[in-house]
């Protein structure tokens, strides 16, 4: 059988820009053919075009899971919760609700529950300048415009936006928690929190007096209320009721105001511990302080929390 071979062109490889020499036909001949030459093929790039609309990748109305912080969520960054039912994540409106001014007269700052747990000896490591001070709550409202839930509380020292977040740790503790992922906050239960100066809150719930008496030798001291505290805590559990459930109001928000400065308060919407941290700029400033209540990872997956 007569030899034969087929010239087949060379073949241009776009995932290499390499040119491909396909190989030469076989022959039944002893005697090899004269090898084929081709000129060098000098491919040039496709011209770049732009992309169609098919190929462009729409932009997300809203950002990727964890990158947004508290202080976005104040600023109109949207917020997405996971709806358990259709398992998808669904956008959420939220509210920006100023509720007054803390007057800070020592810059000595306190949060808790005013109503239960807040005492004399939770005073926060760090001090703010003395001043005044906006506090605003963000909500979640339901179908009739009445809050739903309260997901964050702050009060801004600042203009500008955290760099870092700190936990606000009680004077004389660690404000690193003691392993990874654990998170502290202040405990409630009466469903309450609020932002106050120490002097103010030594004034909303003064100590009782002490009466020492010695008897057989030993001394005996009796702690005697006289009513201040608790008539001061109930003209605030009723102003609280005042804006709860109100179209447009809260889980209940008051201030108590004393001869130096006042108290600002907010329902929690029940018993829980609240984590509370420090929002610092790159220079070290303290911007703000937010006390984190009904935001959880599960539920509001795109939220960063702080490592610490």
């Amino acid at each position: 059988m007569p030899s034969f071979r087929r010239a087949l062109p060379p073949t241009l490889s776009l995932a290499t820009g390499l040119v491909l020499l396909p190989l030469s036909g076989c022959s039944t001949s002893s005697t090899p053919a004269p090898r084929e030459t081709s000129p060098a093929v000098t491919a040039a790039p496709p011209p770049s075009s732009p992309p169609s609309a098919a190929q462009e990748r729409p932009k997300a109305s809203v950002p990727g899971p964890a990158q947004i912080d508290f202080h976005d969520l104040f600023t109109g960054a949207p917020l997405r919760a996971r709806d358990e039912e259709n398992d998808e994540l669904v956008a959420v409106p939220t509210r920006r609700l100023g509720i007054g001014m803390l007057v800070v007269p020592t810059g000595k700052l306190m949060a808790g529950d005013p109503l239960a747990n807040l005492s004399a000896n939770q005073v926060l490591s760090r001090a703010v300048p003395p001043g005044r001070y906006p506090v605003e709550l963000l909500l979640l409202d339901d179908e009739r415009g009445r809050a739903d839930s309260l997901l964050l509380a702050r009060v801004v020292f600042t203009a500008g936006r955290p760099a870092r977040w700190e936990t606000a740790a009680v004077a004389g503790e660690n404000p690193t928690p003691s392993r990874p992922g654990a998170r502290t906050g202040y405990p409630s239960d009466a469903a309450t929190g609020c932002f106050v100066d120490a002097s103010v809150h030594a004034e909303y719930a003064p100590p009782g007096q002490v009466r020492r008496s010695i008897r057989g030798g030993i001394v005996h001291e009796e702690h005697i209320n006289d009513g201040r505290a608790e008539r001061n805590s109930g003209e605030l559990i009723q102003a609280l009721r005042a804006t709860r459930g109100a179209p447009g109001g809260s889980l209940g928000h008051a201030e108590w105001k004393g001869t130096l400065g006042n108290l600002v308060a907010f329902g929690l919407g029940g018993d829980q511990v609240v984590p509370t941290y420090w929002g610092i700029d790159a220079s070290g400033a303290l911007v703000e302080i937010i006390s984190v209540v009904d935001l959880d990872e599960k539920r509001f997956p795109d939220v960063r929390w702080p490592d610490g």
